[in-house]
């Protein structure tokens, strides 16, 4: 065992404080206070934390789907609830946090909506939570009915409701006071503020900035006595270090949103990431990924002014080892049963190996995002489009192999979107494929999936200008450059044309004349009219450099 391994029941890392010696490799970095601090011994913090689990709740199989069994599966709320209880029977310092978007993204959430997660939360022993954007794709609504059933703290600083959103009297508050061994330890919440556009926020759910509602939260904090203070945040691992970087005070955020892994072979960092505060004190930033599958782990020391002088922990894996709550389990299984009749319900069979699934269509071209753009367009030829487009972020599995069920297709598309054909200049059809590629190099949930045409990225350069070569393919395959002048029809989900996920270029396009079914549906139809499927025309989307 090396000397930075740890479980998610025992933390075998020594902490020594100011006297004493952190071994090599141990800890990331290390911060030595400046000379008019305390140095002395303060509060030893254990932080559990997840995000982003997605109504993952019986973990994920094999194939990184939702699993259905939670014994057979890796992760899952079982494991993460049996993790966080055995971590507070050893520990009397553990704080267990969750940072949103529960909502959405299996079969699970699809047939039992939001009720089921409420009820199972009864059950978990986070000690609160922040919202994530998902948390209001069924509208405020409905999001505050949920948060009536929740039985620990939902918090979000930055939510300032109008008068005529549902959210207006809930019980969303924006921070709790935690007593760690008697030292008050403040949690702040940040909510996802682009609920507007990426989800179904009602017109009147109004945000404060989010580093002046974190800021203002600090000061009423530090006007009661509390020194530790921690964000949990869903805002993305960007927006996260520009916060820690921005506002004085902080020193943990507990972040989500953009399914970030942190550790080895992480392209975005180690665990944790330290930034500075404007004050140059350590701001450790965390993150868990995705979908039930990890629980992070952080340990701190601080000094009796509340700042981190040392600090180690890493992303755990949730694996078949680690017991499932039976609790919980009990719970899963009773879900599980309301899926038995999607699960039989036999669409098709494919038996092609190709990149699939969240993160693969969010990286690239991916089999379910070719199938489905196929599937879209080959409806709507008799109505004028010649391409069609949607957005990876409404992808949320992938296809397995062999039979295909109704529960495999609402698995990978669970929204329910309204397809529709609208008409767009080739500007406009230019603007969104950049607009695609805007995020960090070049994908991320905007990217689009197409079908009618293909298109060259090149990620490194400015935004805007990433975009190299678009040609529009016939129905023969036949290629043609883009007219920027021309016009084209297109098929896309409602969502884009709503300008949802930043699309503003599409809500302004002309209607075309065309039945608007369910996404799902015409995947389902597309299934059962060409299987087996065969394997599609790739190349859609080429990155260079």
């Amino acid at each position: 065992m090396t000397c930075c391994k740890s479980t998610i029941f025992r933390f075998i890392l020594t902490f020594i404080l100011l006297g004493g010696l952190i071994p090599a490799g141990c800890v990331k970095e290390t911060y030595a206070p400046l000379p008019e601090q305390s140095t002395g011994a303060g509060l030893e913090l254990l932080l559990l934390h997840t995000n982003d689990t997605h109504s993952h709740i019986a973990g994920i199989d094999e194939y990184g789907n939702a699993g259905f069994d939670p014994f057979r599966s890796r992760g899952g709320f079982g494991r993460i609830a049996s993790a966080i209880v055995k971590a507070k029977s050893e520990n009397d310092n553990v704080i267990a946090l969750d940072a949103g978007d529960q909502f959405q993204g299996t079969l699970f959430y699809s047939v039992n909506k939001w009720p089921m997660l409420a009820e199972l939360d009864k059950k978990m022993p986070w000690q609160a939570m922040t919202l994530g954007n998902h948390e209001f794709d069924e509208g405020c609504l409905e999001l505050s009915e949920f948060l009536k059933q929740v039985r620990f703290p939902v918090l979000a600083a930055n939510l300032n409701p109008e008068k005529g959103c549902p959210l207006l009297h809930s019980a969303v508050r924006p921070y709790l006071i935690a007593d760690i061994r008697g030292v008050p330890v403040g949690i702040v919440g940040i909510a996802n503020d682009q609920v507007a556009e990426l989800s179904g926020a009602c017109p009147y759910t109004r945000f404060d900035e989010p580093a002046a509602a974190l800021a203002k939260a600090v000061n009423e904090l530090e006007t009661k006595g509390v020194r530790h203070i921690i964000a949990l945040t869903h805002i993305g691992l960007p927006a996260d270090r520009e916060l820690a970087r921005a506002v004085e005070g902080v020193d943990i955020i507990v972040g989500g949103h953009t399914h970030t892994y942190l550790g080895p072979k992480s392209e975005e960092g180690n665990y944790p990431i330290v930034e500075r505060s404007p004050s140059g004190n350590p701001v450790l930033v965390v993150t868990a990924k995705r979908a039930a599958e990890y629980i992070g782990e952080l340990k701190v020391n601080f000094d009796q002014n509340g700042v981190p002088i040392n600090w180690a922990g890493e992303t755990v894996e949730l694996g078949t080892e680690i017991p499932v709550d039976a609790a919980v389990a009990d719970l899963v299984e009773k879900y599980k049963a309301s899926l038995d009749a999607f699960r039989k319900d036999v669409v098709g069979r494919q038996n092609i190996s190709l990149p699939d699934g969240m993160d693969a269509c969010r990286s690239g071209e991916c089999l379910s995002g070719m199938f489905i753009a196929d599937a879209m367009l080959e409806f709507a030829r008799p109505y004028g489009a010649v391409a069609a487009l949607l957005n990876s972020g409404g992808i949320r599995a992938a296809l397995p192999k062999g039979e295909l069920t109704r529960g495999d297709l609402l698995s990978v598309q669970p929204f329910g979107n309204m397809l529709v054909v609208r008409e767009l200049t080739g500007k406009q059809l230019l603007a969104a494929l950049e607009h695609g590629v805007s995020q960090t190099g070049g994908k991320g949930p905007r990217l689009l999936q197409v079908a009618g045409l293909r298109y060259e990225v090149d990620p490194t350069r400015p935004t805007g200008h990433r975009v190299l070569k678009v040609e529009m393919l016939d129905a023969r395959g036949r290629a043609t450059s883009l007219n920027p002048e021309a016009r084209y029809g297109a098929i896309l989900p409602d969502y884009l044309v709503g300008g949802g996920d930043g699309y503003a270029m599409l809500k302004h396009s002309k209607a075309m004349p065309s039945p608007e079914p369910i996404d799902i549906d015409v995947f389902e139809r597309y299934i059962r009219a060409h299987t087996p499927l065969l394997r599609p025309v790739t190349g859609r989307i080429v990155y260079v450099n």
